[in-house]
């Protein structure tokens, strides 16, 4: 997919300072997510660690960018507003107001404010990678660890040379992590489709027809011997689980989550239940990020949620920012399954990964307009 457009100033003293700090956070909050010598019972909130992490970003767009206030940027940041206040007044309307939370809504709402250079964005991607290890120190598997592991993947896509030398390189040694640390369908699946489509990029696109030809022999055939020696176990992995009972069952394909989905459902109301919205016994929460925004938050920010991931992946349909528009696709698709927002014990890089992409792309869109303008009129 494209690449973010940025000079290779990863030898600077800047660059070393802030990859530093990124990937010593992240690292951090990876070995916190995966309770690491049951860590987790001596730090109560990951919520210091975002607020850390923003506050850094913000050092540097202080010193290194500038504030955008552009008609496409006011549109964006008045959904957002609205956003953050049906959100604070959810809180505030459930008496589930915690102000770490809401400091970290600010800090986000400061970060979008910004014009977000391309540098910032490949030093955190940089970090997010370099942190992936801390994952290994687990003991089992986990779905969190699979989730974080393909969403930073798909990051890296962005500042990965496209060559299939360089995607073997970096696609072998990632997929053999990511089966080392979970078995998580949904992560296996959506690493396995995102690899796909950027093989697919790198063959397909501009390139002569035996390229073509090959990789699309290679594929067809790689698929048929997959099926052929794997596919009883593929199917019984992804869906055999699900007819154990005589017939198909949403809730055993779910993993248990369908009914804590209907129940959620069933229990809905305008501005939510707070964050207690319901009494989980095997699972901590939905494990889906809209119903466990509509669990917590209500039907408003529900829909204004959904508005805002639609805005951004509508500014993300370039040809220059497809690999941006993946990131969001992945995850929304992890999100339909787990949970990947902000304010649960797990997962980090990949929330912090997915505002900066959000400012970044508001500021390509900006670049390209103001591009556009400048062109003489025929």
């Amino acid at each position: 997919m494209a690449r973010v457009n940025v000079e290779r100033t990863y030898f600077t003293y800047e660059a070393f300072v802030f990859i530093t700090v990124f990937t010593l956070l992240f690292m951090v909050t990876n070995i916190f997510m995966i309770d690491y010598r049951n860590i987790q019972s001596l730090v109560s909130s990951q919520d210091p660690f975002m607020i850390l992490i923003l506050a850094a970003i913000l050092v540097f767009l202080y010193k290194n960018a500038r504030i955008s206030l552009s008609p496409l940027r006011k549109i964006f940041l008045t959904l957002w507003g609205f956003y953050v206040g049906s959100l604070f007044l959810s809180m505030i309307v459930a008496a589930h107001f915690v102000w770490t939370e809401a400091l970290v809504l600010l800090m986000v709402t400061a970060v979008l404010f910004y014009r977000v250079p391309g540098r910032l964005v490949v030093y955190l991607i940089i970090g997010a990678l370099i942190s992936l290890p801390a994952l290994l120190l687990i003991d089992h598997t986990l779905n969190e660890s699979g989730a974080t592991l393909v969403l930073v993947f798909t990051a890296g896509l962005l500042i990965m040379t496209r060559t299939n030398r360089a995607m073997i390189f970096y696609m072998l040694p990632t997929f053999l992590v990511l089966n080392l640390i979970t078995t998580s369908r949904t992560a296996l699946i959506t690493y396995v489709f995102i690899a796909f489509l950027q093989l697919a990029w790198i063959n397909l696109y501009r390139t002569p027809m035996k390229q073509k030809n090959w990789f699309i022999g290679i594929v067809t055939g790689g698929f048929a011997i997959v099926l052929l020696v794997f596919g009883r176990t593929i199917y019984q992995f992804f869906v055999g689980s699900s007819l154990e009972g005589g017939g198909f069952s949403w809730n055993d394909f779910t993993s248990k989550r369908y009914e804590l989905w209907a129940t959620v459902w069933h229990n809905k109301q305008w501005l939510g239940e707070g964050h207690a919205y319901f009494n989980f016994t095997e699972l901590l929460h939905a494990h889906n990020i809209f119903f466990d925004t509509l669990g917590r938050y209500g039907i408003i920010p529900l829909i204004l949620f959904i508005l805002v991931l639609g805005a951004v992946c509508l500014l993300s349909m370039t040809k220059y920012t497809l690999g941006i528009l993946l990131y969001f696709g992945a995850y929304i698709f992890i999100g339909m399954f787990e949970y990947n927002y902000l304010f649960m014990f797990v997962y980090f890089s990949p929330i912090v990964l997915l505002f900066i992409f959000m400012a970044y792309i508001l500021t390509f869109r900006e670049d390209h307009m103001y591009k556009e303008a400048l062109k003489p009129s025929e």
